[in-house]
Formats: structure tokens, C-alpha cells, sequence
């Protein structure tokens, strides 16, 4: 039995709902979905074929995770910038989906042997996807 079972980020954010329509475009929708006190998103998981990925806000952080932590300040209850690294089957695809988001790593060849295009979130996260030469 393996000690490790599963790792899925948590993006920290001021706010979830303008990240939606994002992970939409690719085939990401929210399995769960944690209203907060005032009736935008605390917390979302999103979901789609094995992959998960998980935005919690700040304020959700103070609340739920520093308040519970027993070292305070082991928690940033900030917005942090993440870069995801995420394979792809097609990367031609994922570029058509993802028309009109922010590229901030234009398509390029890397020397191991990857194809990959870096966008921001409308958070300010960085995912880079990849498609890996066979």
C-alpha cells in the first residue's frame, strides 16, 4: 500500500469566481462548491478527468485554516501566485479552448522534449500545459 495517495493544489485567491470560466474553456467544472459569508465562493474544487485543482480565498484561509493552525503565521492568508505544470493530449486543442486568456509563455519547444504554452489565470496563477513528444 502506498504512503502517498494524492496531491492537489490549492490556489489561494481574492476571489474564485472569475477563475471559472478559465478551467471551463478546458473541461474543468466544480465537483464542489463552498459559499462564503458573503455569498460569493469560499472554497472550489474543480474536477475533469483526473485532475483536480482546488481555490480557497484569502479570507477563507483566515477563517477556516489559521484560525484551526496552532503556529498562526504557518498559513499566509494572502493571494500567492501558483504555476501549475499540466499535460496535455493535444496542446493544439487546449490553444483553440483557450482563445482570448492571457499567454504569458508564448508556444515553445523545450530541450526535453515538450511542447508547451504558459497562460495566467484571471487570478494571476501561471499554468503551463504541455504536450510531451512520443
Amino acid at each position: 500500500m502506498p504512503l502517498l495517495n494524492k496531491a492537489t493544489p490549492v490556489l489561494v485567491v481574492d476571489r474564485i469566481e472569475p477563475v471559472l470560466p478559465f478551467w471551463k474553456k478546458v473541461g474543468l467544472t466544480p465537483s464542489t462548491e463552498v459559499p462564503g459569508a458573503n455569498g460569493q465562493l469560499a472554497f472550489v474544487i474543480l474536477t475533469a478527468a483526473g485532475i483536480e485543482i482546488m481555490y480557497q480565498t484569502a479570507a477563507s484561509v483566515q477563517e477556516d485554516l489559521v484560525k484551526s493552525a496552532t503556529i498562526k503565521d504557518a498559513f499566509r492568508a494572502v493571494p500567492q501566485q501558483t504555476t501549475l505544470f499540466v499535460e496535455v493530449s493535444r496542446l493544439a486543442d487546449v490553444a483553440t479552448r483557450l482563445d482570448g486568456e492571457l499567454v504569458v509563455m508564448p508556444k515553445r519547444k523545450t530541450f526535453y522534449g515538450s511542447t508547451e504554452i504558459g497562460y495566467a489565470d484571471p487570478a494571476g496563477n501561471i499554468v503551463v500545459f504541455a504536450e510531451h513528444s512520443t
